[in-house]
């Protein structure tokens, strides 16, 4: 099936017999400059410069599958696409127009393209591998490969600062909010995640704030919203504790139970990874630390910033991984593959969107940086690309990797990939 992207692909690089071009019109086109491609809102090609007929025109290249979804996408009453002076399209099915109402000159490529072109497309796009590329990707150069892993780890960067600034957006901006519920987001590790968050939007900062000299009473917070403290375990003298506090302080500061008990997953998970456990760490780091955001920003080095979360819980969790059940075994503290975790998924998203925010590309350097100093990541997906010998030296690799997979692997965008691009020229 014909897609866009390939279109955009025979536009960029002129695949196609350019000797003698005419539009709907019957007016002879010869293309100057096809302008460079445009990712954001708006035309497709920005800049481009064409003759039509006996004028040279100055302005935007649209491409279309076919010619109605000009109209169809209501490009005749968008502003942002009054400077095309081009319409591309594969199939002319109707004549469109401009917002005032003039004819837009149209090119029509379908019996322009190389039929063996479109045969390579299709048989491409056509394999049942995940990876449509992998029986040949030996085969590109490793360069290719480098400048690939870097623009998908920049496209990771910038969701990952679009993200942020969402939140930045429900935090009131507040960065100190913005820190501190993502921080409860990654706590979670995937499993509890959403559990977490509802829990940081319901407890607010300043109420931790104001009880930063009493883990106990943080504790009881934390606990109490959680909802971890409505059934109380036999015999657990703590619990009972957690839970009379939490009834005073749910009523200074109208705070409530907003997770059921059993949102709470615990099952094929290694006891250090208990949402309990993972609950305590993150009191313990929020009621020591009155700045979080600004510690996560501007510490100086690796060092400093994983001294942050070495996180000392209260004594009962030291020999507990939930509620009325205690163990002989020493509760393991935070782990190093779980601080790279929060290094990884809190603070490199955090520098990337401050730095979007106040337009500080250092901050993102700074960002891959640390990236670069942390271990990959461990999961099926870089296995695959293990398999296939692409080099993840690093978390900056494996991140880049990632979103190589999930933007460009599983979405077939072979032409918006460098590797694709080689192996399709």
């Amino acid at each position: 099936m014909m897609q866009e992207a390939f279109l955009h692909h025979v536009w960029q690089f002129q695949k196609f017999n350019s000797l003698s071009l005419l539009s709907t019109q019957a007016e002879p086109i010869q293309v100057l400059k096809v302008g460079y491609h445009n990712a954001h809102a708006g035309a497709d090609f920005l800049e481009a410069h064409i003759q039509i007929d006996d004028v040279e025109w100055i302005g935007s290249v649209e491409i279309h599958l076919k010619s109605s979804d000009w109209e169809q996408h209501t490009h005749q009453h968008d502003q942002a696409y009054g400077n095309v002076i081009l319409h591309v399209v594969w199939e002319n099915d109707r004549e469109v127009h401009r917002h005032d109402g003039t004819i837009m000159p149209t090119l029509v490529v379908k019996d322009l393209v190389d039929t063996h072109l479109l045969q390579s497309y299709a048989d491409f796009m056509a394999k049942p591998t995940q990876i449509l590329c992998q029986g040949q990707f030996e085969e590109v150069p490793y360069i290719r490969k480098l400048g690939m892993l870097d623009k998908a780890l920049l496209l990771r960067l910038e969701k990952k600062a679009h993200y942020i600034m969402e939140i930045f957006a429900k935090c009131n901006q507040d960065w100190e909010e913005v820190a501190y519920r993502l921080l409860a987001k990654n706590f979670g590790f995937v499993v509890n995640a959403e559990p977490f968050v509802r829990l940081a939007e319901n407890l607010p900062l300043k109420c931790i704030h104001k009880h930063r000299d009493s883990l106990f009473q943080i504790e009881a917070m934390v606990f109490g919203v959680a909802g971890l403290l409505e059934v109380i375990e036999e015999n657990d003298e703590y619990q009972q504790k957690l839970k009379q506090e939490f009834k005073f302080l749910s009523a200074k500061y109208q705070l409530k139970p907003v997770v059921e008990k059993h949102e709470w997953k615990f099952l094929r998970m290694r006891p250090a990874n208990f949402p309990t456990v993972r609950l305590a760490q993150w009191a313990a780091l929020i009621g020591r630390n009155a700045n979080l955001f600004s510690l996560m920003i501007y510490f100086n080095d690796t060092q400093t910033i994983e001294s942050l979360f070495n996180i000392s819980t209260s004594s009962y969790w030291g020999n507990h991984y939930r509620f009325g059940k205690s163990t002989e075994t020493k509760v393991k503290s935070f782990g190093k593959s779980s601080l790279e975790n929060i290094l990884i998924n809190t603070v490199v998203p955090l520098m990337a969107g401050y730095g979007r925010y106040k337009n500080e590309p250092m901050l993102v350097d700074k960002a891959i940086a640390m990236l670069e100093e942390i271990h990959p990541e461990k999961n099926h997906i870089l296995d695959i690309w293990q398999e296939l010998r692409l080099p993840i030296k690093n978390a900056a690799d494996s991140q880049g990797a990632l979103e190589w997979m999930k933007s460009f692997c599983q979405t077939k965008r072979c032409l918006s990939c460098e590797v694709g691009l080689f192996l399709l020229r």
